[in-house]
Order: C-alpha cells, then sequence, then structure tokens
C-alpha cells in the first residue's frame, strides 16, 4: 500500500473531520495526527495536481448563495467586552446550521477587525478539504462552507503560495546560497509549516535556511509555535533561532509597523503576502463600498503602504509572492457580513507593486477569484 493511500485510509478510518484536524494542528496534544495531517498536505501541495477551481454550475450555485444570505440577513448592534459599539449578524439559516465557519461569520470578534476575514480556526478548516481522507469525513454543512467557490480557490491559492515559495527558495539553496524566508500576515502559519518541512525532508543544509512567521494576532502566532513545535524536522529548526541568523523566527507584527531590525537581521529572499493587500484601498478597479452604493474608500492605510514596507524588507533580487482578487458575485457572500475588500486585479496590482520598486518575474497562475503572481525586487 502506497504511503499516501495509507494515510487518507488512516485520516478516513479515524473519522478525521475538518474541524477535528484543525484541532489536532493548533491544539494541546495529538502530536502523531498533527505529523500525519502536515505530512499529507506536504505531498498534495508537491505531489499532486492543484484543486480545480469551481466550474459554472458550481459558480452559479454560488451567487445564488449570496442572493439567499442577501435577503436572510440582518444586522444588529450591541455593546463589545470594551464597552465599544459592535455590529453582528443574524441569521436563522447559518445558525441553524451550528457550524462553526458560520459562528465566524455571524459573530466579528473585535470592533477594528470585523471587516476583516481573521486567520482563526474555522478558516484553517478550509484547507483540510485539499486531503481526500478528510473530505470523506466532511458533513453536509462542511462541504457548503468549506468547498465553497470561494474556498475552493482559497484551497488553490494556498497550494500555488506554497509551491511558489518552494521555487524561489531551492534556486537559492541548490546555488549554495543562504535564503531567508517571510510569511507576512500569516495567520496560524500553515504554508510556511508545509514549506519547511518540504525543504528540510529535502535534505538542505538548515544553516542555510531562516524563516519568520509573522502576524498582528498574538493567538495566531501563538498557534504557529504549537504547530511548528509537532514537526520533528521543524521544531529542531526553530530551536536554532536564538542569537543566530538561521532557525524559524515567529513574531507578533502589523505590517502597517513593522519590526525594528536588529543588528543581524538582513533583507528577505522570499516574502509572502497572501490575502492581506484586498483590505487595503489604492490602485482597485473596485470596492465592496462602492457596490454599496457608497463613495469610494480613501482613507489611511493604503495598500501603497503595506507594500512600501514590503518592499523595504526585500533584498535586492529577492521575490514577494501576491494574489489578486477579482469581484464575482459567487463570492460576494462574505460582505453579506460586513467584509469588506478592495477589488483588485493583474493591471491594478502591478501598478501597486511597482510604486515598491516590484516588477513581475513571470511566474504566475489564474483561477476563478486569485491570481497568484511573484514579483521582483530592482535595485
Amino acid at each position: 500500500m502506497s504511503t499516501d493511500h495509507a494515510t487518507s485510509s488512516l485520516l478516513e478510518r479515524d473519522k478525521v473531520t475538518p474541524m477535528d484536524a484543525v484541532s489536532a494542528l493548533y491544539g494541546e496534544g495529538r502530536e502523531e495526527l498533527a505529523r500525519t495531517i502536515v505530512a499529507a498536505l506536504t505531498r498534495r501541495v508537491f505531489a499532486e495536481d492543484p484543486p480545480a477551481p469551481s466550474n459554472l454550475i458550481r459558480r452559479g450555485l454560488g451567487a445564488f448563495a449570496f442572493r439567499l444570505m442577501e435577503r436572510t440577513t440582518r444586522a444588529e448592534k450591541r455593546p463589545g467586552k470594551d464597552g465599544a459599539e459592535v455590529v453582528v449578524y443574524r441569521n436563522r439559516i447559518l445558525e441553524d446550521s451550528g457550524h462553526p465557519y458560520a459562528r465566524t461569520l455571524l459573530e466579528p470578534s473585535r470592533a477594528d477587525t470585523a471587516s476583516f476575514v481573521e486567520g482563526g480556526d474555522p478558516m484553517n478548516a478550509v484547507y483540510m478539504m485539499l486531503l481526500p481522507g478528510i473530505r470523506k469525513n466532511a458533513e453536509l454543512w462542511d462541504n457548503i462552507m468549506l468547498d465553497s467557490v470561494q474556498a475552493r480557490d482559497v484551497q488553490w491559492r494556498f497550494v500555488w503560495e506554497t509551491r511558489f515559495a518552494h521555487r524561489l527558495a531551492l534556486r537559492r539553496l541548490k546555488a549554495g546560497l543562504p535564503v531567508r524566508l517571510k510569511a507576512v500576515a500569516a495567520g496560524t502559519g500553515l504554508s510556511m509549516a508545509v514549506l519547511l518541512e518540504k525543504l528540510l525532508g529535502e535534505g538542505h543544509d538548515p544553516r542555510l535556511i531562516s524563516a519568520t512567521i509573522s502576524d498582528r494576532e498574538s493567538g495566531n502566532v501563538e498557534k504557529a509555535l504549537r504547530l511548528l513545535g509537532k514537526l520533528p524536522a521543524t521544531s529542531a529548526h526553530l530551536a536554532l533561532h536564538a542569537g543566530s541568523p538561521h532557525g524559524i523566527h515567529l513574531q507578533i507584527e502589523d505590517i502597517l509597523q513593522p519590526t525594528s531590525k536588529t543588528a543581524h537581521d538582513a533583507p528577505f529572499d522570499v516574502v509572502t503576502v497572501v490575502g492581506l493587500l484586498e483590505y487595503f484601498p489604492g490602485h482597485t478597479f473596485i470596492t465592496t463600498e462602492e457596490l454599496l452604493g457608497e463613495a469610494r474608500p480613501e482613507a489611511s492605510p493604503s495598500a501603497s503602504q503595506v507594500v512600501a514596507n514590503v518592499g523595504t524588507m526585500t533584498a535586492v533580487g529577492g521575490h514577494v509572492v501576491v494574489n489578486t482578487f477579482r469581484q464575482r458575485a459567487a463570492i460576494r457572500t462574505l460582505e453579506v457580513f460586513g467584509k469588506r475588500f478592495r477589488y483588485r486585479g493583474r493591471e491594478e496590482m502591478r501598478e501597486l507593486m511597482a510604486t515598491a520598486r516590484l516588477s513581475p518575474s513571470g511566474e504566475s497562475v489564474s483561477a476563478n477569484i486569485f491570481d497568484v503572481e511573484v514579483f521582483e525586487k530592482r535595485a
């Protein structure tokens, strides 16, 4: 029996659901299951075809779901934990589902992040649907919530973010050069964990590899650390970072206020900025506000500020991996729940990246909603 088939059978036999998998990755204990899931994801990303984006029929159903949510959702204002007013959403269909992803949509965690799609546990469950052994255990609402038109594209985006970062790192390592990797606003760092498992598993000199995972939410950084600690090769690499230019660094960082460099810091060779820029205005072709008949948002902070900071942390000749975000009716459901997007296609993204001397490298792929493209830092 092949390793892939054995792993799939194990996940299917133990009835590991998407949320079970996320709990194993980021909760306490269950190290063996977490290692099994990451190993399966690593094979899925690098040895198999990316998931196919949704077809026309699924996109049509997605557009119908958007209209249904528009008609059945209402907003309510309540005092938050800090006494400030927050907006929560009510929808009988989602409430009756009892699904964790639905609860995430209905109750924004914090007033100042309500318009963002945070990388919480239910959001990470989308990636678990990449694995056949887990997908087979998914229930009806798992399939509706975690394999929608947008969710399928998010799975596809995850694969290409990780593949491109691996290709770029491999070029330097094969030339005997060190590589410094950074995942900006990485949530719980799953893509970087898979990337490091691949690089270390390939036998590259760990002294040539440095990786930094940053996010503005301390909880996400703690979960990333917990995950990395369960992976033997990566956890050994994690222990190298103290006082060393290599190893794995985890830090709480707001990309609008990047952490100051220390004496041994150097610019990064590969930076991934995925799932972030669609929340900042500037160089867009349309925004959620405009779709709702409101004024185009121009207030600070802008996407140019984010990209300027990314450009500063990228070495000359280094690369940045980003995604575009196209407007489709099938993916506007999140807007019903207060999320605000700034839609930016290939042309707009290239204009934006040029403000930080970042030029297309010629490597890109396209799905229904996203493009994933690599940019190079010019001198």
